[in-house]
């Protein structure tokens, strides 16, 4: 048992690699050509291409992963039942499920691996990515969030700033007020404002505040209010902030946007239920994968991959028509993280019924 374990396991492995390889490097390879004009244009050297091509692949990794393991695992099986080793092995006493169990929790760690990566290493993959293309290609209006207006209901402070810069952190030209029941306490306008990671530093800061006899007012070079701490993460950009945001600011957002901007809220939910959805599409895939009908007479790994196509596309399909329609309101948001994965588990048991005819 120990060897077909190990045998199984090693065999997947090496075949999802390099899969995942031959993959990257396609994708790295269209990208390179799809803003190839742009990097003659700019002067830019081979060097900058393969940065530009290694950070765009942060975009599309879960989802190479996912399908290079549904191709491995279909590989292996149907190599086994066309060398008629899973016949030898059922003859032997050992059940579908002993056979695929190594692969299940392989699967499982594999998918608790890219989970852990994605909402990790994988941000500041993103992040940097957004960074290369500002700079190569001057693409900073996707990234960066401008006229950025937040209010922290639980401080009382209002920050309003023409841009914020993801990625140098920075508020440029900020008001921020502190608003009590008695009015406005406290007034500061500055150059820009830098978060590092605990507090605000006001640049060429000039500060009113309300006193025992009125206001006063004073200027600073730098100035840093210690009980302004919102995080620089809530001022991101909507249309990327739920992808790249570290998770312990998302349900503070998101409790935020819902309260001011049901629809922005519903399209953030939407970004980031896909985002947690995108590792376990490894699992779901591998399962299905696993449940396969192996039983074909006649070129048996022929149809075992074109069917692992057919089931990888219907899920990201399903996914993005569910993507859309939960912005649209047509459909529960929360369906976007769920409904692919049902879809998919139903059409691979009938795909694997329909198979037992053939």
């Amino acid at each position: 048992m120990r060897i077909l374990s190990s045998y199984s396991i090693k065999s997947v492995l090496i075949v999802f690699f390099i899969t995942l390889l031959i993959f990257s490097f396609l994708v790295m390879a269209v990208e390179t050509f799809m803003h190839l004009d742009s990097f003659m244009t700019g002067n830019l050297a081979f060097k900058e291409m393969a940065i530009y091509a290694f950070s765009s692949l942060s975009e599309y990794l879960m989802l190479l992963a996912a399908v290079s393991m549904l191709f491995s695992i279909t590989y292996f099986l149907s190599n086994m039942s066309a060398n008629n080793e899973l016949i030898s092995l059922y003859s032997a006493g050992l059940s579908k499920f002993r056979i695929i169990l190594p692969i299940l929790i392989l699967s499982f760690l594999v998918t608790l691996l890219f989970f852990a990566f994605n909402e990790s290493i994988a941000l500041e993959w993103k992040n940097f990515n957004a960074i290369v293309s500002q700079e190569y290609f001057g693409l900073s209006g996707t990234q960066d969030a401008t006229d950025t207006v937040l209010y922290d209901e639980e401080s009382g402070y209002l920050i309003y700033a023409d841009r914020y810069s993801e990625s140098y952190g920075r508020l440029y030209s900020p008001l921020l007020l502190k608003i009590t029941s008695g009015g406005v306490e406290e007034r500061i306008e500055a150059d820009y404002a830098e978060y590092d990671g605990k507090s605000w530093k006001f640049e060429n800061a000039r500060v009113v505040r309300r006193g025992e006899e009125g206001y006063e007012s004073f200027s600073a070079r730098e100035f840093s209010d210690p009980d302004f701490q919102v995080p620089g993460e809530l001022f991101r950009s909507q249309n990327r902030n739920l992808e790249t945001m570290e998770i312990e600011y998302v349900h503070d957002y998101l409790e935020r946007l819902e309260s001011v901007n049901r629809d922005a809220w519903m399209d953030g939910m939407t970004d980031f239920l896909r985002r947690l959805a995108e590792p376990l599409g490894i699992l779901v895939l591998s399962l299905i994968s696993m449940t396969m009908n192996y039983s074909y007479k006649k070129n048996v790994l022929l149809f075992s991959v074109v069917q692992s196509l057919v089931i990888a596309v219907v899920y990201y399909v399903s996914d993005m028509v569910f993507s859309i329609a939960a912005r649209q309101g047509a459909v529960n948001v929360y369906s976007v993280f769920y409904a692919p994965f049902v879809i998919t588990v139903v059409l691979g048991y009938l795909i694997s019924f329909l198979g037992k005819r053939i």
